[in-house]
């Protein structure tokens, strides 16, 4: 008797827990919407399906960067317009919507690998308080430490932390909220660089636990539930659940399917499960073509199904699309840059598009600097001289 009690009320709780649930739309990817490199990655842990780790890496599997040699910058951009097509209220017989119908994000990453481990630091800031986005506007901070374990497996541990603020009026739904919060959250990954398996080259394993601390909880307007009749006010917004996820796990692999040399097509597949009350599938697919001397093209494309935006009518099920151009830098003219090493340096540049949520559009835009050139030879160990 004492066992079914206990089974229904763990059940009832988790019921309750899945009702509460009502993150913003988009609330899971805050950190994914200021890179065009980010918006097309399919929140790949394993680095993605053509495989590139970049400083803004970190934010999906915080030990990607570890095996990085090379300082690295990332800066990006993305604006988002929201038509607000849909009629978000009609209140007798006053229909509109509310929030704006514009947004934008903004990142600034750095990588700076030394010999015991890869640290790397990201400013973001995310102004999207759209009508079928509130987000609201966010400035964010991630400080990031990775370390190789062996020459396939790395682990890393990062911190995110930041502030959030919203002001909403808008007296037909009854609404004359300002709300702010703070969040600072521990990260933390592992990654495994498989190689050939069977007939899938490159093949790589990652997971990470993301969210560990304390998240958003008073963000009031508004979630995926949108807006709901009350007797009194009209409509009114219903209550908005903490986000990001907390603990929330994401394990991913990731492989090249072809690789001829100078073209390759790779894949990726994620799962995540936010808070542990969602369920969120990422599908990427990657092309790259290097065959040009001055440069190396990529194409990248990206799908998520999130299960309960979804089942809330908040859909984004249009792939994403990024187009990327890397090529070599001679910077050995200046004495200052040659004498670092950085005689070469690699500049990646990329614009993409992804449709979120029905009427809202993202463009975005970035570039990778990646100072001096990778070395790819091992070193040569003499154990005596040889000479006589």
């Amino acid at each position: 008797m004492k066992k079914h009690v206990v089974m229904a009320a763990s059940l009832l709780l988790v019921a309750s827990s899945l009702f509460a649930y009502n993150p913003p739309a988009g609330g899971q990817n805050l950190l994914r919407l200021s890179s065009p490199f980010s918006l097309s990655g399919a929140n790949s842990t394993a680095g993605g399906s053509v495989y590139e780790v970049i400083p803004s890496s970190v934010v999906t599997n915080p030990a990607l960067s570890a095996f990085e040699q090379r300082i690295a910058l990332d800066l990006g951009f993305t604006f988002m317009s929201d038509k607000n097509k849909e009629i978000e209220y009609d209140v007798m017989g006053v229909k509109g919507s509310s929030g704006s119908d514009t947004g934008a994000a903004f990142q600034v990453g750095a990588t700076f690998p030394t010999r015991w481990c890869v640290p790397t630091f990201m400013v973001q800031g995310v102004f999207a308080p759209l009508g079928d986005m509130t987000l609201g506007n966010n400035i964010l901070f991630t400080a990031n430490v990775s370390k190789d374990i062996t020459d396939k497996v790395s682990v890393g541990l990062g911190v995110t932390g930041g502030g959030y603020w919203y002001s909403v009026k808008d007296a037909v739904i009854s609404v004359d909220e300002s709300s702010s919060d703070w969040m600072l959250a521990a990260n933390t990954g592992v990654f495994y660089n498989h190689g050939d398996l069977l007939f899938f080259k490159q093949v790589r394993f990652a997971a990470t636990l993301m969210n560990l601390g304390k998240l958003y909880t008073k963000t009031k307007y508004k979630g995926i539930k949108g807006l709901e009749p009350n007797p009194v006010t009209g409509m009114e917004p219903v209550k908005v659940s903490m986000w990001p996820g907390i603990a929330t796990p994401r394990g991913g692999v990731a492989f090249v399917i072809l690789d001829t040399g100078s073209f390759k097509i790779g894949g990726s597949t994620d799962i995540a499960v936010p808070g542990f009350m969602d369920l969120a599938f990422d599908l990427g697919v990657g092309l790259e073509y290097s065959g040009l001397k001055f440069a190396t093209f990529r194409f990248a494309s990206a799908w998520e199904l999130d299960v309960r935006e979804l089942a809330e009518g908040s859909k984004n099920l249009i792939p994403s699309a990024t187009l990327s151009v890397k090529f070599n830098m001679n910077t050995g003219a200046n004495a200052a840059m040659a004498k670092r090493g950085w005689a070469q340096s690699e500049l990646t540049a990329g614009a993409g598009w992804r449709n979120l949520y029905s009427d809202i559009n993202a463009f975005s835009f970035g570039a990778v600097m990646k100072f001096g050139m990778e070395d790819k030879e091992p070193p040569v160990i003499t154990l005596w001289d040889e000479e006589h």
